[in-house]
């Protein structure tokens, strides 16, 4: 059975219901009619900056020059 928590319940607990989502157990609060579930968000890593000119091309490079002479549109097969 899935056990669930009122959110007054829940309220001075708080921390260990945290901490318990945390370790990967099942967190349910009720309000009302809805369920909710808590648990741990994947942490995003930050697009790395790089220096002005790090993605400049080499203009002698033949995959740059093929790429160049494509058509912009390639029409379905």
């Amino acid at each position: 059975m899935l056990k669930t928590l009122t959110v007054s319940q829940a309220k001075p607990r708080l921390g260990h219901l945290l901490d318990q989502a945390g370790k990967g157990e099942s967190v349910y609060l009720r309000r009302k009619e809805r369920l909710y579930r808590i648990e741990p968000v994947a942490e995003v890593e930050p697009i790395p900056n790089h220096p002005f000119g790090f993605f400049t091309l080499d203009e002698g490079d033949p995959m740059v020059a093929l790429a160049n002479t494509s058509p912009a549109y390639f029409p379905p097969q």
